[in-house]
């Protein structure tokens, strides 16, 4: 994360916008094309989030969605404000992804273990794209916390469809996009991450040896099989 410059926030606004603000005054002045990508929902649908977002509907006087969690603007507000001098648009995406049915969940769908190591992962995936220029978009924090929840609105209705006939429709100019790899060694890139975690678990796995009753434990062979068992344990279970 830390790669792709993620902006990591403690979900308290006294705490976080000095941060906040540094970081898009950074990016404000940078020479190089950049995405800023923001979730005004701030989590992804949930069982959890769904309850979350009623608890949050009915405290604020508002009508909960089915598909969509209810937006909150501040950040949003914040970064168009930030940025206006810089960036000209904001491009609005709603994502429908096949094999979810309604009422499901991706994550609980398409794990990580499901994707790498059991070959389930989505045919395809259908993005929906709206485009406004910043420009347009209202200064007053009231009224663009009001022309939020309309696009929110805008979303629930766009997931209906999506469940209802598998697709979005209504496009200006639908494409279809061919996902390619660049290169073969692509694929080792998910990998990456296990090269910190080898010493990791080989210092784990001396310090279980050495502090086991086991004494007949003697054989390289063993102590090698023994610390990948270890290895292979904690692998099942972080992507369970």
């Amino acid at each position: 994360m830390q790669f792709f410059q993620y902006i990591f926030l403690k979900r308290n606004w006294a705490t976080d916008k000095g941060p906040f603000s540094k970081t898009l005054s950074t990016l404000a002045t940078s020479k190089e094309p950049l995405w800023l990508l923001i979730f005004p929902e701030g989590t992804v649908v949930s069982d959890v989030t769904r309850i979350t977002s009623k608890k949050y509907a009915d405290k604020v006087g508002l009508v909960d969605h089915e598909h969509v969690l209810l937006p909150r603007s501040t950040g949003l507000h914040f970064c168009a404000g930030s940025l206006h001098k810089s960036v000209d648009y904001v491009y609005d995406l709603t994502i429908g992804i096949e094999g979810v049915r309604r009422g499901q969940f991706p994550e609980e769908i398409y794990t990580l273990r499901k994707i790498y190591f059991e070959g389930q992962y989505p045919r395809n995936i259908h993005l929906h794209i709206r485009k406004y220029a910043i420009s347009e978009m209202p200064e007053d924090e009231d009224k663009f916390t009001e022309w939020l929840r309309q696009r929110w609105i805008e979303k629930d209705a766009l997931m209906e469809e999506f469940y209802t006939k598998g697709r979005f429709t209504g496009y200006e100019s639908p494409r279809t996009v061919p996902m390619k790899l660049n290169s073969v060694f692509e694929l080792t890139q998910i990998w990456y991450f296990i090269v910190p975690l080898v010493p990791i678990m080989w210092y784990f796995s001396n310090y279980l040896l050495n502090h086991s009753s086991i004494d007949n434990i003697k054989d390289g062979r063993e102590i090698f099989f023994l610390r990948i068992t270890f290895f292979l344990i904690w692998f099942f279970f972080y992507y369970k």
